[in-house]
């Protein structure tokens, strides 16, 4: 299949019952599907399960369009946005359900897994901007559904696309959010900015987050954070270049993969029974809305079954009646229009493995890491000596 044609969504591979089609990883960790002539059948089932081809059969129109933010502060903060995803999500596993969505595990490596506790829930918070490995979900995910028992999955719109393809017929039971995807980079990209962090800093990362509201509070532009170890100890670091260099050329569109430029998802019909976003912008049409700093979701419900599900958790809401008008004014340009091909996409993942420093640094040329300690600190600086030392952290 062509590059720009696979959203590497393994629905081929797990409805393809003659291991017919590998998945072969290109140079920049990308991984397409390769079709072993000898062991296919012709049954075309791939083809029909694959959402670049049909995910119009998948789309939905939007019902209602809301601002949302959970009631629950310690939800909040650990929330990228308003805190929607965890209500939902608190819901199912109070129904005796299970709970899909992208995690770390222990290397770092992105993930599809099932939650089934709130403990586990703690994985699957927060924006990850890395593409997450389906692995056999949807396999699993049948299962549960034939179990009777209740399933919510979350994941780009082509993901979501692809579980309702791969199960052929609707479920009742199947709870979907989709999100308002800007593309997703590479396993390998990540984890060659991680490798370098590791050697610079000679710490084990153990956790990263893209935006974490501790920093600068609700922002898109806010600074990610990670936990390392050393000598036993966990620690937690509120900078780093490298990871800010990747998250910023991830904003640019340097490093998406090729499909998402043509992503055929990037429209206000969507493949979620809800659509999970951030409200960017609400204090321009909804100004009266409560404690706007800490995170407002912006939510797309596109069916009946969405409708029902936010009915079962508004209470525990602020809430406010929006418009779709209104949702493609914010900055959510991804929710009418794919990314935007860069021209320096032609080069990026080749001159980020020949070089990442220099790579990474290309990106940092108007960069100020104090603005993001001092943000961090601007409610505790009494005087100069923690400014002195500000500047020392970040003066090396």
């Amino acid at each position: 299949m062509k590059e720009n044609m696979c959203s590497e969504c393994n629905a081929c591979i797990q409805i393809c019952t003659h291991q017919a089609i590998q998945l072969k990883v290109n140079q920049e960790g990308f991984a397409y599907p390769e079709i072993d002539s000898e062991k296919c059948i012709n049954c075309n089932l791939c083809n029909k399960v694959c959402p670049m081809q049909n995910g119009d059969k998948t789309k939905s129109v939007n019902i209602k369009t809301l601002a949302v933010q959970t009631l629950d502060n310690k939800t909040l903060q650990k929330s990228s946005s308003g805190g929607v995803f965890s209500l939902i999500a608190l819901y199912v596993l109070d129904q005796g359900g299970i709970v899909y969505g992208a995690a770390w595990d222990s290397n770092m490596q992105l993930h599809h897994i099932g939650a089934e506790t709130e403990k586990d829930l703690e994985k699957l918070r927060g924006s990850k901007y890395v593409h997450s490995d389906i692995g056999n979900s949807f396999r699993e995910i049948k299962e549960h559904l034939k179990q009777g028992r209740i399933v919510y999955f979350t994941g780009t719109p082509c993901q979501v696309s692809a579980l309702k393809l791969f199960l052929r017929k609707p479920y009742d039971n199947l709870i979907t959010s989709d999100l308002i995807c800007h593309g997703t980079p590479s396993q390998k990209l990540f984890n060659a900015f991680l490798e370098n962090m590791e050697k610079e800093s000679e710490e084990k990362i153990i956790d990263y987050k893209f935006r974490d509201k501790k920093i600068a509070g609700w922002s898109c532009s806010s600074s990610s954070a990670l936990s390392v170890k050393k000598g036993g100890k966990r620690k937690y670091h509120i900078y780093d270049k490298n990871m800010r260099a990747y998250y910023l050329a991830f904003i640019k569109g340097d490093i998406t993969r090729e499909d998402c430029y043509q992503c055929p998802f990037t429209t206000v019909e969507r493949t979620g029974d809800i659509t999970l976003a951030d409200f960017w912008d609400i204090h321009k049409y909804h100004p009266t809305f409560p404690n706007l700093p800490d995170g407002v979701s912006l939510i797309l419900i596109n069916s009946n079954k969405g409708n029902n599900i936010w009915e079962q958790v508004k209470s525990k809401t602020h809430y406010q009646l929006s418009s779709l008008n209104i949702a493609v004014q914010t900055c959510n340009k991804n929710l009418y229009t794919p990314t935007t091909r860069p021209p320096e996409r032609d080069t990026s993942y080749r001159n980020a493995f020949e070089d990442i420093v220099k790579f990474r640094d290309s990106y940092l040329n108007n960069e100020n890491p104090r603005k993001i300690y001092l943000s961090y600190y601007k409610r505790k600086i009494r005087n100069n000596t923690l400014i002195a030392w500000i500047w020392k952290r970040t003066n090396h």
